[in-house]
């Protein structure tokens, strides 16, 4: 009868742990790891009587003796150096004397027993030792070496869906600051390149405005300068006048010189013509002389 009511109180307890886990699983609420896991104490101690209800470790242990406790285990495996119950004792009270080393190194030297159960609760320890540093993904693996081993366990599978809960969150938490800071960093880069561009259009109108003035200043610059030109073309019409009427006058006079020497050489010729009709008379005279003595 009582094995009976032992039973029912074990399947109880596994009913509660089990709706206790969907609940925290439904709501996804973000609790304190640390807070919701039953105390350390707790965990390891209930297997630990299971191994060592007759022994003086055990009665440190319940004391809180963890000094006497764990030289009693060293002790004792100074004598059977294989014995992996003790070697869990000692990994248990190191942990609780914040010796995390030796407890993880203890716990380590019992995950080969053929023990599944002492196995299991050294996988089960080591992951909560890994929880406690932060360890996530390594202390999720040996979580769910733990459950592989024993699937029945409500301590494990809390804690390790819990853990795993956790870490989405962090995840989520990680990729939302990822993407607010990207964000940022593009609102800034935008900012950048739009005050680049507002930069850029400030140049270019102040290249466009001072190439319009140097353009302005060039046409004022040209029209002085045709100004000038007029001017100085005005001043050198008279010059221009005078060297011209200079030139013409030369021309003038060899015309009125060529007119004098033509009517010279006209009279020279016409001289010329009557000296020859002179002569001819004469020779006629001549001739007609000595016709006249001929006879």
């Amino acid at each position: 009868m009582n094995i009976q009511n032992m039973r029912n109180a074990i399947s109880l307890w596994h009913l509660f742990h089990f709706c206790y886990l969907q609940f925290l699983l439904l709501y996804q609420l973000e609790f304190d790891i640390s807070k919701m896991i039953y105390n350390k104490f707790i965990l390891l101690f209930i297997f630990f009587t299971g191994l060592f209800s007759q022994d003086k470790g055990q009665k440190f242990f319940k004391e809180k003796k963890y000094n006497e406790a764990r030289k009693y285990y060293e002790s004792v495996l100074e004598h059977r150096d294989d014995d992996k119950a003790a070697m869990f004792g000692l990994g248990s009270s190191a942990y609780y004397q914040n010796d995390i080393e030796a407890a993880l190194n203890s716990f380590g030297n019992t995950i080969d027993t053929d023990n599944k159960a002492l196995r299991s609760k050294s996988y089960y320890n080591i992951a909560r030792i890994l929880q406690d540093k932060n360890e996530i993904e390594q202390s999720l693996s040996f979580y769910r070496k733990s459950l592989e081993l024993n699937p029945n366990d409500m301590d494990t599978k809390i804690n390790y869906e819990l853990l795993k809960n956790q870490m989405k969150q962090h995840q989520k938490q990680e990729d939302n600051q990822n993407k607010e800071n990207n964000d940022n960093q593009n609102d800034e880069s935008q900012q950048n390149q739009d005050q680049s561009n507002k930069e850029d259009e400030n140049n270019s109108q102040e290249n466009e405005s001072k190439s319009e003035q140097y353009k302005n200043e060039n046409k004022e610059e040209d029209k002085n300068e045709m100004v000038e030109n007029d001017s100085s073309k005005q001043d050198e019409s008279p010059t221009k006048e005078t060297d011209q009427n200079a030139n013409d006058q030369p021309l003038e006079e060899n015309k009125n010189k060529s007119d004098e020497l033509m009517q010279a050489e006209a009279i020279l010729n016409a001289l010329k013509d009557q000296e020859k009709i002179n002569q001819k008379q004469k020779i006629l005279k001549t001739k007609s002389y000595k016709f006249d003595k001929d006879w």
